[in-house]
Parts: C-alpha cells; structure tokens; sequence
C-alpha cells in the first residue's frame, strides 16, 4: 500500500512539473507584439501570444493605421483553453480551481505589398490574413466586417465544443440594447451601452483601458431602443470624433468580457529602423 501511495505521488508530481514545465516553455515563446516584415513583394507577420491574432490585427493596425476592432468568442472546452495557474499558487491552494489562459501559439501569415491604401484592399488583406488564421490549429474561428471607411471588426464566429468539434457563436455586440438618447460625454455614453448590455445578455462586459480625458471631454447624444450595442458605440466613437479602436476580451474563468477603447497609430521608422508611433487623426 505505501509503494502505491509513494508511486501515486510520484506520478502526481511529475504530472504537475509537466504542466508546470509546459507553461513556462509557452510564456517564453511569447512575443511583445507582432512581427512585421516588408519583403520584395510581400508583408509577412509572425505573432506568438494567447491571443496570437488579435496580436497580428494590432500590428497590422499600427503598420498601416488601420482602425481594426477585435472580438474574442466565449472560449470555454479544453480544446481552446490550456492550465496557466502559478506553480506556487497552486501550492498553496491545492483544491482552488486554477487559471486558465487562450491556447494560442505562433502564427504567420503573409501577403501581397500593395502601394494601394484604399478600404478595399485593406478589406482584402484583413479577409487573408482571417483565411490563414482560421486555416491555422489556433483557437476559434474568426470573420471580418467591415464597418465604415477604414474599419473593420474582427468577429469571433466559433469556438470548440467539448468534443473538438467547431461551434458557431454570434458576437455579444450584436446583442440588441436599449439606452436612453441622452446627452452625455463619451465616457458615460459607453458606460451606459456596456451596462445595458450586461443586462441584456446576463454576462458582465466590464470597461477597462480607455483614453479617459478625451472621452470625458467629448459630449455626445447617442441612444435607441433595441439597437445592437456594437451600433451604439459605433455611433458614439463617431459622434466624439475619437478615432479609437476596441478591444473585447473574454476570460472564461469569471465568464466575463473586458471592453477596452485605444487609439489608432500608424508606426513609421527613421534611416537606422528606428520604430515610432503618431496618432492617425
């Protein structure tokens, strides 16, 4: 019997180290952004994250100032998520669920150079780089809408069920809303979509990184019975004359999505390579 509890042990540990293991090697190969790289006829991106396309769709936004919105589906199977919870965490709560992280990993994808800087072909180059990614072993499905001159939404439209097997999922931003038309600043206006939308759909979409001065300082009226919240806040970035692009990130473990507003930049890089970002108004 102690041979079998001692080997029990033994098994049980060298399980943990391997996990342990598994998320340090993971987190190592992260990348802090997305590579971008002009070659003689073409752009290729390399990224490397939890989230490896939402990554890629910020490198792209920042090399070309594109205004691109990004949307995580609902993960929730074993075939999208992967154990992150800390080793010594984990140690000392050894019966507390643990935290999980988006199994993403390396993705690459390249595409024609084009002088051509129109919406089209930028619409082109965003449903490519979507065809390589959903072609890819990275978690979720994804589509590109197009949502006004220069933006575009990039949507989680299926995750895997608990069986591996693809499950199509609608955008909570899709979710019809109502919100008073009132004048407010910017700030309040998506305070009050979020809220309303939290309600409407019974899963909690937090505000967390916005460019608070200018949102605050910005006075709009935006409001509509039963409008898609994604509408509403089109509207409101609009009328605020914000040129912001959002970031909507679900976390399984509270079930929950984190809204998140930044600004545009477009990248540029002196003689020596020398990288810079300006805001694109």
């Amino acid at each position: 019997m102690r041979f079998m509890i001692v080997a029990l042990v033994t098994v049980l540990w060298n399980l943990h180290s391997q996990v342990q293991s598994d998320i340090q090697a993971r987190h190592s190969r992260y990348m802090d952004r997305a590579e971008v790289r002009h070659l003689a006829d073409s752009v290729a991106v390399t990224a490397n994250d939890a989230r490896p396309l939402a990554q890629a769709v910020t490198a792209l936004s920042e090399e070309f100032g594109w205004a691109i919105d990004f949307e995580d589906p609902p993960y929730y199977s074993k075939y999208d998520l992967v154990d992150d919870t800390d080793a010594k965490w984990r140690a000392a709560h050894p019966t507390a669920n643990g935290v999980t992280a988006i199994a993403g990993d390396t993705f690459q994808t390249q595409f024609p150079e084009n002088s051509d800087s129109s919406a089209a072909t930028a619409e082109h180059t965003l449903d490519g780089v979507i065809s390589d990614y959903n072609a890819s072993t990275n978690p979720g499905k994804f589509t590109v809408r197009k949502e006004g001159d220069r933006r575009f939404a990039v949507i989680g439209t299926h995750v895997k069920d608990d069986s591996g097997r693809d499950q199509a999922v609608t955008s909570i931003l899709d979710t019809p809303v109502t919100v008073p038309a009132e004048t407010r600043n910017a700030r309040a206006t998506v305070d009050a979509i979020l809220n309303a939308l939290t309600l409407k759909s019974q899963v909690e979409v937090g505000l967390f990184m916005v460019p608070q001065n200018a949102m605050a300082q910005a006075q709009v009226t935006v409001g509509g019975q039963d409008v898609p919240a994604r509408e509403l806040l089109l509207q409101t970035l609009s009328a605020a004359k914000l040129n912001l692009y959002w970031r909507l990130y679900y976390d399984h473990d509270v079930k929950s999505y984190g809204f998140s507003l930044l600004t545009v930049v477009k990248a540029s890089y002196d003689a020596s390579g020398k990288r810079t970002t300006d805001f694109v108004r």
